[in-house]
């Protein structure tokens, strides 16, 4: 009768593991999905604890770059002609790297670094010769620090100009770097009070993200959930506010930005989970609405399609993706992010931290959990 009851088990278990079908109403198309490792498995991967993708950013030539956070951090890219992810050697004496990651005309790539507050310059080699760096040092230099006693909290660049911007944390300031003459200048502070409100409120209100115009003209928030604006080398508080429900304006900040083709027109997304769009020349901001039930839109990105593409969710919820149609103002709610690719391998995303736009319309999506992975979407076009 115990054999019998084993085989009957054994039978029923394959069964059993398999996702109900159901379930698949309420994730990412999988025709529209897929997830790499970082690195090639089952050894030659960024490990456990190293692996959470803060940054990401294309390359000119359509390279994405990443950088890790964790016990240490990683720098890695994945050329959309292959497809694999190249681990490129971790960041000596670097933890964290937070949406600090941009990529200059010439290719090469800049990283904001936690909790030194260095910025480095990683110029690339051709890795098809190289060989996979997970215990080795990325070959970097050091450009220095552009505030004392500050990490790097946000990067932005203007390729055209050769200007980087930056943020620091945990003082807010205000930070550019030129390129050309290897100079930092700090133009102010975006937060002077910590938040107000209860005992945990203990930081102060500095956005997460900096966006450029085409005009060479940077946009962040920052205290009172107010827009700051830098203007050839001045920072000024602007009028517009970081929509919100009101009264929670000074716990709000741009999470995401995304800009249009032009640069005339951009859109952010908030810590309270808010899409909006924004007019820098006019100062004009028009909030569209939540698309999730979530807080933070923690990434933003405007494909060839002309949609946008955001994920949403807190660190203690579950990451969801959706399009918003500026030409019609609909949104689309997508779906979790889940790979399902049974019986060969399946992985879901419960946070994901930063997004890129690939040269092909390919939306690039970095986890940021104990054991992450890089996901993909594919637009429908």
């Amino acid at each position: 009768m115990l054999k019998k009851t084993a085989l009957f088990i054994l039978i029923c278990l394959p069964l059993a593991a398999q996702r109900d079908p159901g379930y698949d109403l309420s994730v990412v198309k999988q025709v529209r999905i897929d997830a790499r490792e970082l690195g090639y498995p089952p050894v030659d991967v960024i490990p456990s604890d190293e692996s959470a993708v803060h940054a990401l950013a294309t390359a000119p030539d359509g390279t994405l770059y990443g950088a890790t956070s964790g016990k240490r951090s990683h720098l890695f890219l994945m050329s959309p002609v292959h497809g694999y992810v190249v681990p490129l050697g971790f960041l000596k004496g670097v933890s964290a790297v937070q949406r600090s990651l941009v990529v200059a005309q010439n290719g090469d790539v800049y990283i904001g670094t936690s909790p030194d507050g260095h910025l480095l310059k990683y110029a690339p080699v051709d890795h098809r010769h190289g060989h996979i760096r997970i215990d080795e040092a990325a070959e970097t230099t050091d450009l220095g620090v552009p505030v004392a006693g500050e990490s790097i909290y946000a990067l932005a660049i203007d390729r055209g100009r050769g200007r980087i911007f930056g943020l620091t944390y945990p003082n807010g300031s205000f930070f550019t770097y030129d390129i050309g003459a290897g100079k930092f200048a700090v133009a102010g502070k975006v937060a002077e009070r910590k938040i107000p409100g209860e005992k945990f409120e203990n930081e102060k209100n500095i956005g997460r993200a900096i966006a450029v115009d085409a005009e060479g003209n940077a946009y962040t928030s920052g205290e009172g959930g107010r827009l700051f604006g830098w203007y050839g080398g001045s920072l000024r508080k602007l009028a517009a506010t970081v929509p919100t429900v009101m009264g929670r304006e000074v716990y709000n900040r741009v999470d995401a930005w995304a800009v249009g083709g032009d640069g005339s027109v951009f859109y952010g997304g908030t810590s309270d989970g808010y899409l909006f769009r924004f007019e820098p020349k006019e100062g004009r901001i028009q909030n569209l609405g939540k698309p999730l039930n979530q807080y933070r839109i923690r990434g933003l990105v405007q494909s060839q399609n002309g949609k946008l593409y955001g994920v949403g969710g807190d660190d203690d919820e579950m990451a969801r993706l959706f399009s918003y149609d500026p030409l019609h103002g609909a949104y689309e709610m997508l779906g979790m992010v889940d790979v399902n690719r049974r019986p060969y391998y399946t992985w879901q995303a419960y946070v994901i931290d930063a997004m890129a736009l690939g040269p092909e319309g390919t939306v690039y999506m970095g986890q940021s959990e104990r054991k992450s992975k890089l996901y993909l979407y594919y637009p429908e076009q």
